[in-house]
């Protein structure tokens, strides 16, 4: 499995197969996503690349393995709890890997994407019931945990349909994808100083920037690992309603300067 571009016999380039499933995978995406998770999912794709396994056989198997670890959940000791931290974490690495294997063979159906989604939701509201269950078998006093770990699904869900649904279009164009499959983000060119996206730039250094997926399961692998549920449930509590603010805020200020900058475009001499 090599990185490196091949040469053809006639001096020109030609991507080796792994580079043509890594142009497959969504970026820009979270820090963990690309350093932690990708490198494990893109390594699977290329193994079974060339296997009946399909997409859709992915995304259950992802859910399976999730579901498998719930039941090490809800047992609530620290043994169970390592066991369905490990189960949890190889369900995202195969989760990712669906959307890849689907975008490299070009499997595009309207059945896989409703079952990601429909996979997904259940993985979501399986983790946390567990975790919270097992928490409460260990500490029988702590019946409390339930309202945060409630709150914490409730801001998973809303974040996911911020994400699914598109607030803002310029013109009415819906979203664009390249010949990979993959969703192309309508970001334009920042100006010296422009402090917007400036800060753009910076956040994208932050290790939880927008609390997308990537970042909600490399939060439960540090938590989890500590044996912190209850201190996991109030921390995705809290940053996930923050981010189901603070999202639509950013969306709102990029569109706005799109508009602006198309009606400048419109307006200049060399437009008309």
């Amino acid at each position: 499995m090599s990185d490196t571009l091949r040469t053809a016999p006639d001096g020109t380039e030609v991507r080796t197969e792994f580079q043509k499933i890594n142009a497959c995978a969504k970026r820009p995406v979270d820090i963990w996503t690309n350093y932690l998770y990708y490198p494990f999912s893109l390594r699977l794709v290329y193994l079974i690349r060339n296997t009946r396994i399909t997409p859709n056989m992915l995304t259950l198997g992802s859910l399976a393995l999730a579901l498998l670890g719930c039941l090490y959940y809800a047992r609530g000791d620290r043994a169970a709890l390592t066991l369905g931290l490990v189960l949890s974490q190889m369900s995202y690495v195969i989760d990712c890997a669906d959307g890849q294997l689907a975008r490299y063979r070009k499997q595009y159906s309207p059945i896989g994407g409703w079952l990601d989604q429909i996979a997904d939701r259940i993985k979501e509201f399986a983790l946390y019931f567990s975790l919270a269950w097992g928490y409460t078998r260990v500490h029988p006093s702590a019946q409390h945990v339930w309202r945060w770990a409630m709150v914490a699904l409730f801001a998973l869900f809303l974040l996911e349909y911020l994400s699914q649904t598109e607030m803002f279009r310029v013109n009415g164009l819906p979203r664009r994808y390249n010949e990979n499959g993959v969703p192309i983000e309508d970001t334009p060119q920042a100006d010296a100083g422009d402090r917007f996206e400036q800060a753009r730039r910076l956040r994208a250094l932050i290790p939880f920037k927008a609390f997308t997926i990537g970042e909600q399961y490399f939060a439960q692998l540090v938590f989890i690992a500590f044996g912190w549920v209850y201190s996991f449930f109030v921390f995705v509590s809290i940053l996930g309603l923050l981010m189901a603010v603070y999202r639509p805020l950013v969306e709102y200020v990029k569109h706005r300067r799109m508009v602006r900058r198309n009606q400048a475009a419109a307006n200049s001499p060399q437009s008309s």
